[in-house]
Protein backbone atom coordinates (compact mmCIF):
# COMPACT_ATOMS: atom_id res chain seq x y z
CA UNK A 1 0.00 0.00 0.00
CA UNK A 2 1.08 3.50 -0.59
CA UNK A 3 2.28 6.23 1.62
CA UNK A 4 0.61 9.39 2.52
CA UNK A 5 3.57 11.38 1.24
CA UNK A 6 3.12 8.95 -2.22
CA UNK A 7 -0.77 9.35 -2.65
CA UNK A 8 -0.07 12.67 -2.30
CA UNK A 9 2.12 13.24 -4.92
CA UNK A 10 0.19 11.34 -7.23
CA UNK A 11 -2.89 13.93 -6.66
CA UNK A 12 -0.48 16.84 -6.63
CA UNK A 13 -1.40 18.14 -3.22
CA UNK A 14 0.25 18.75 -0.12
CA UNK A 15 0.46 16.02 2.31
CA UNK A 16 -1.92 17.92 4.72
CA UNK A 17 -4.34 18.55 1.61
CA UNK A 18 -3.95 14.57 0.94
CA UNK A 19 -5.13 13.76 4.88
CA UNK A 20 -7.92 15.98 4.52
CA UNK A 21 -8.80 14.85 1.20
CA UNK A 22 -8.81 10.95 2.28
CA UNK A 23 -10.70 11.73 4.94
CA UNK A 24 -13.81 13.67 3.39
CA UNK A 25 -13.83 10.30 1.22
CA UNK A 26 -13.65 7.88 4.09
CA UNK A 27 -10.88 6.02 2.87
CA UNK A 28 -8.41 4.03 4.72
CA UNK A 29 -5.37 4.65 2.62
CA UNK A 30 -3.86 1.96 4.38
CA UNK A 31 -5.77 -0.12 2.75
CA UNK A 32 -6.69 1.18 -0.40
CA UNK A 33 -4.39 1.03 -3.66
CA UNK A 34 -3.16 4.17 -5.63
CA UNK A 35 -6.07 3.42 -8.41
CA UNK A 36 -8.76 2.97 -5.94
CA UNK A 37 -7.92 6.11 -4.41
CA UNK A 38 -7.59 7.76 -7.60
CA UNK A 39 -10.80 7.32 -8.66
CA UNK A 40 -12.54 7.91 -5.70
CA UNK A 41 -11.04 11.52 -5.53
CA UNK A 42 -11.98 11.97 -9.46
CA UNK A 43 -15.43 11.06 -8.72
CA UNK A 44 -15.38 13.47 -5.71
CA UNK A 45 -14.38 15.75 -7.76
CA UNK A 46 -16.87 15.46 -10.60
CA UNK A 47 -19.94 15.04 -8.16
CA UNK A 48 -19.12 18.40 -6.92
CA UNK A 49 -18.44 20.17 -10.14
CA UNK A 50 -21.83 19.32 -10.97
CA UNK A 51 -23.28 21.07 -8.01
CA UNK A 52 -24.02 17.45 -5.79
CA UNK A 53 -20.94 17.39 -3.68
CA UNK A 54 -19.46 19.73 -1.04
CA UNK A 55 -19.76 20.95 2.57
CA UNK A 56 -21.86 24.13 1.15
CA UNK A 57 -23.71 21.90 -1.10
CA UNK A 58 -26.83 21.68 1.22
CA UNK A 59 -26.71 25.58 2.20
CA UNK A 60 -26.78 26.68 -1.43
CA UNK A 61 -29.03 24.23 -2.51
CA UNK A 62 -31.80 25.81 0.22
CA UNK A 63 -30.81 29.26 -0.92
CA UNK A 64 -32.21 28.02 -4.41
CA UNK A 65 -35.36 26.80 -2.89
CA UNK A 66 -36.10 30.13 -0.60
CA UNK A 67 -35.05 32.14 -3.57
CA UNK A 68 -37.30 30.54 -6.01
CA UNK A 69 -39.95 30.71 -3.43
CA UNK A 70 -39.45 34.09 -2.92
CA UNK A 71 -39.58 34.92 -6.50
CA UNK A 72 -42.93 32.64 -6.71
CA UNK A 73 -44.66 34.95 -3.99
CA UNK A 74 -43.53 37.83 -5.31
CA UNK A 75 -44.80 36.21 -9.02
CA UNK A 76 -47.72 35.83 -7.53
CA UNK A 77 -48.33 39.25 -5.57
CA UNK A 78 -47.84 41.12 -9.08
CA UNK A 79 -50.17 38.94 -10.73
CA UNK A 80 -53.08 39.80 -8.16
CA UNK A 81 -51.48 43.23 -8.06
CA UNK A 82 -52.22 43.06 -12.04
CA UNK A 83 -55.68 41.68 -11.18
CA UNK A 84 -56.45 44.04 -8.60
CA UNK A 85 -58.02 41.27 -6.27
CA UNK A 86 -55.49 42.46 -3.40
CA UNK A 87 -57.35 43.82 -0.54
CA UNK A 88 -55.61 46.35 1.52
CA UNK A 89 -54.90 45.56 5.48
CA UNK A 90 -57.24 48.25 6.58
CA UNK A 91 -60.65 47.52 3.86
CA UNK A 92 -59.94 43.73 5.55
CA UNK A 93 -59.92 45.27 8.62
CA UNK A 94 -63.31 47.29 8.37
CA UNK A 95 -65.00 44.01 6.92
CA UNK A 96 -64.07 42.11 9.78
CA UNK A 97 -65.55 45.02 12.04
CA UNK A 98 -68.31 45.31 9.89
CA UNK A 99 -69.06 41.35 9.55
CA UNK A 100 -68.68 41.23 12.87
CA UNK A 101 -71.12 44.30 13.76
CA UNK A 102 -73.60 42.67 11.32
CA UNK A 103 -73.74 39.22 12.96
CA UNK A 104 -73.84 40.69 16.54
CA UNK A 105 -77.03 42.54 15.30
CA UNK A 106 -78.51 39.59 13.92
CA UNK A 107 -77.67 37.05 16.70
CA UNK A 108 -79.54 39.93 19.19
CA UNK A 109 -82.38 40.06 16.97
CA UNK A 110 -82.77 36.48 16.49
CA UNK A 111 -82.44 36.03 20.21
CA UNK A 112 -85.60 38.38 20.74
CA UNK A 113 -87.62 36.39 18.28
CA UNK A 114 -86.71 33.14 19.75
CA UNK A 115 -88.38 34.98 23.40
CA UNK A 116 -90.85 36.10 21.97
CA UNK A 117 -92.12 32.87 20.01
CA UNK A 118 -91.17 30.67 23.42
CA UNK A 119 -93.43 33.47 25.33
CA UNK A 120 -96.09 33.30 22.69
CA UNK A 121 -96.46 29.63 22.12
CA UNK A 122 -95.89 28.35 25.88
CA UNK A 123 -97.57 31.10 27.64
CA UNK A 124 -94.29 31.89 29.97
CA UNK A 125 -92.60 35.01 30.24
CA UNK A 126 -88.81 34.43 29.60
CA UNK A 127 -86.55 36.79 32.04
CA UNK A 128 -85.15 39.02 30.01
CA UNK A 129 -81.39 39.60 32.30
CA UNK A 130 -80.81 36.22 31.73
CA UNK A 131 -80.82 35.63 28.03
CA UNK A 132 -79.39 38.87 27.90
CA UNK A 133 -76.14 38.12 29.59
CA UNK A 134 -75.39 34.69 27.86
CA UNK A 135 -76.18 36.48 24.37
CA UNK A 136 -74.36 39.52 25.69
CA UNK A 137 -71.44 37.51 26.25
CA UNK A 138 -71.77 35.55 22.98
CA UNK A 139 -72.02 38.67 21.19
CA UNK A 140 -69.10 40.45 22.98
CA UNK A 141 -66.46 37.15 22.32
CA UNK A 142 -67.32 37.89 18.81
CA UNK A 143 -66.75 41.33 18.44
CA UNK A 144 -63.37 41.05 20.19
CA UNK A 145 -62.07 38.44 18.14
CA UNK A 146 -62.93 40.08 15.20
CA UNK A 147 -61.00 43.43 16.32
CA UNK A 148 -58.00 41.09 17.60
CA UNK A 149 -57.64 40.04 13.71
CA UNK A 150 -58.00 43.29 12.58
CA UNK A 151 -55.45 44.51 14.47
CA UNK A 152 -53.30 41.69 13.78
CA UNK A 153 -53.68 42.49 9.88
CA UNK A 154 -53.39 45.74 10.35
CA UNK A 155 -49.95 45.34 12.28
CA UNK A 156 -49.17 42.53 10.12
CA UNK A 157 -46.62 41.06 12.57
CA UNK A 158 -48.53 38.05 14.20
CA UNK A 159 -50.36 35.01 12.14
CA UNK A 160 -54.24 34.89 12.18
CA UNK A 161 -55.15 31.90 14.01
CA UNK A 162 -58.41 30.31 13.44
CA UNK A 163 -61.85 31.05 15.48
CA UNK A 164 -61.60 27.55 17.06
CA UNK A 165 -58.15 27.94 18.10
CA UNK A 166 -58.78 31.04 19.88
CA UNK A 167 -59.57 30.99 23.20
CA UNK A 168 -62.46 33.48 24.53
CA UNK A 169 -61.35 36.99 24.79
Amino acid sequence: MPSQREIAQHLDMSERNCRDVLKSLNIDWTESTLDEIRTAYIRDLREKAAGRGGSQVELLNAARIEESTVKAANGRLAYHEKLGTLVPTADATFALSDWASFANREYQSGFEKLIQELENGLKVSIERTTVARIAESTISRIGGYADKLGRRLAGGSQAIQSAATDSDS
